[in-house]
């Protein structure tokens, strides 16, 4: 993996439930993406987890992390607690690096669910960063303005002209005229042009409101129905190439109020690749190598596939008498299955120390050095899977073709004296228009072509730093509220909603799966801290993260990431999907 230009492993600085947490990130971001561009709307988040202390706040866990917090099982007057000690003298990292993780200890134990549903077996190792203090930090939401939106310009696509890119066609449209279809009605194409036409229209690379965009084309419905839906008060930058010296790119900047800001690029010797999408991250799937070529599309490798496969529909009358399509699960008849071709364009004969190097080299570029330390170096297969050829052949069978590339996927975190900040809220799902706080990253994709992807995804504010050294509880602490923790969050979560509830007999009767959760790995990091009702501003604070896997009965992977965070300050259980 990445040898960050100082010989560490990978493996030993991050730990491997990192990678399967990122893994499964980029996979939602995508699926997410691809919703809300065929929806045109949003849905606001689920938020079941662990129950939340609503009696916590920002002042408290301050005080706490000045000093210490108290034990809750002393009898009488309470007593303070054991503070843990995890620095090193000396240690703190430099910036811009994330510091090696050191094992401290092992946590080994069984335990298991009355139901017998949920067991959970944990033998993993107890890893922290080298560094000399754990500094607590106040931070706000942040934007993209127009001097990191020209730097971007000028660094990817220095002085190459760019066209407006919400007149371009989608593929799918483009592709359907091409082939001399009539477009399906439901398309919005009025205002919209071909590839080949899209240099009529010059656009400057600066931000504008949507609300100007919106005035300034009268002609363009798609415009109105999708980004004065979304994003009525916010910020857009959305330019794109014409593709005339044998590459397509996308340069999209957004500044949402709703669903956070993001600078996103790409570009493809192959294909165009849209780039005009509100949510933060590269529209584009990536998976690793090592899964193979077909991993996206084989639900026996990948227990979340993020593209449904064709089902028999069934139509469905509403209460309201609207009759409604719905697929009943089992896989269309006609439909044959994925194949895959790869890329002879998009190659990577790039070596991962020469593709971090040019990441790193971006950054420093485009301004963002001494806060983002590369966490993730890995070789991935790349696709857009809006580009599919779904004809139908002479015995009405019909699938899917890929064409897959590869690059080097290399993923940059704030590092917070060498510890790793981390978005453990990867769990959104959408009901109306509240607004989120997605996670910060910066992800590039670097092959044969040079830098083909950048994505910089709600970068934060620093606003101060409001405790210098935060003591933490000692981890034996930490290992009492895990065990009384672990079950009750996992039964509160979306996936193993109210397991606990059923009686043996019940879950016999209904054909309810048996879960084991392996924990492999147990790490501190920092998670972004806000309080109940509190969305402009939170605190960066350490917690411990209780990563694995989850087998079903039949020992298929269910799911895999962190089960389970706790703030190492006050020990309470950090809700990843609300931030609190």
């Amino acid at each position: 993996m990445d040898q960050r230009n100082c010989g560490r492993e990978f493996g030993k600085r991050l730990g491997k439930g990192y990678r399967r947490r990122r893994l499964a990130a980029a996979v939602a971001a995508v699926m997410l993406a691809a919703s809300l561009a065929g929806c045109g709307s949003a849905e606001e988040p689920t938020t079941r987890r662990a129950p939340i202390d609503t009696s916590k706040n920002a002042r408290n866990l301050v005080k706490q992390a000045e000093q210490g917090a108290f034990s809750s099982e002393s009898s009488g007057e309470p007593e303070p607690a054991k503070i843990g000690d995890y620095t090193t003298d000396g240690a703190k990292a430099e910036e811009g690096k994330a510091s090696d993780l050191r094992e401290i200890d092992r946590l080994t134990t069984s335990f298991a669910s009355e139901n017998k549903l949920m067991k959970v077996d944990v033998d993993a190792p107890v890893l922290v960063a080298e560094c000399d203090a754990y500094p607590i930090l106040s931070v706000t939401r942040g934007t993209i303005d127009d001097t990191l939106l020209t730097k971007a310009k000028e660094a990817l696509l220095r002085d190459t002209q760019l066209y407006d890119g919400t007149r371009l066609y989608d593929p799918w449209e483009e592709d359907c005229i091409a082939r001399g279809e009539e477009p399906d009605p439901a398309w919005d194409i009025r205002g919209k042009v071909p590839s080949s036409e899209i240099g009529t229209y010059p656009v400057d690379t600066k931000l504008e409101s949507v609300k100007t965009g919106a005035q300034k084309k009268g002609d363009l419905e798609s415009f109105q129905k999708y980004y004065m839906d979304l994003m009525p008060d916010g910020e857009l930058f959305y330019g794109v190439t014409d593709g005339k010296d044998g590459s397509y790119a996308s340069l999209c900047v957004t500044n949402s109020d709703r669903y956070g800001s993001s600078l996103k690029f790409w570009k493809s010797q192959d294909y165009r690749v849209r780039s005009g999408l509100v949510l933060p991250g590269n529209n584009i799937y990536s998976w690793p190598v090592e899964k193979g070529e077909d991993y996206v599309f084989n639900t026996e490798k990948n227990p979340s596939p993020p593209v449904g496969m064709p089902s028999k529909m069934t139509p469905v009358t509403l209460e309201d008498g609207e009759i409604q399509w719905q697929g009943d699960g089992s896989t269309d008849p006609d439909f044959k299955g994925c194949t895959v071709r790869i890329s002879t364009k998009e190659t990577n004969q790039v070596t991962r120390e020469d593709a971090t190097r040019q990441a790193e080299e971006l950054l420093k570029t485009i301004g963002l050095t001494g806060e983002y330390a590369p966490t993730v170096v890995q070789e991935e297969y790349i696709t857009d899977l809006e580009h599919l050829n779904d004809g139908r052949d002479a015995d009405g069978k019909y699938g899917y073709e890929f064409l897959l590339g590869k690059a080097w996927h290399i993923i940059f975190e704030r590092s917070i004296n060498g510890n790793v900040l981390q978005d453990f809220g990867e769990k959104y799902t959408y009901r109306g228009g509240k607004r989120v706080w997605f996670g910060e990253v910066v992800e590039v994709y670097v092959n044969d072509n040079g830098i083909i992807g950048l994505a910089v995804s709600d970068p934060l504010k620093v606003e101060e730093t409001v405790v210098e050294d935060g003591k933490l509880l000692d981890f034996n602490e930490i290992k009492s509220i895990y065990e009384k923790s672990q079950l009750e969050a996992l039964n509160h979560s979306t996936m193993f909603d109210s397991l606990l509830t059923l009686s043996e007999e019940e879950a016999k009767e209904s054909q309810v799966s048996h879960y084991s959760f392996k924990i492999d790995e147990i790490s501190l990091r920092y998670a972004r801290v806000t309080e109940q009702n509190e969305f402009e501003k939170a605190l960066l604070v350490p917690v411990w993260s209780f990563c694995g896997s989850c087998y079903d009965e039949n020992g298929k992977l269910a799911t895999e990431g962190s089960f389970l965070e706790i703030n190492a300050v006050d020990g309470t259980v950090y809700n990843a999907e609300v931030g609190y």
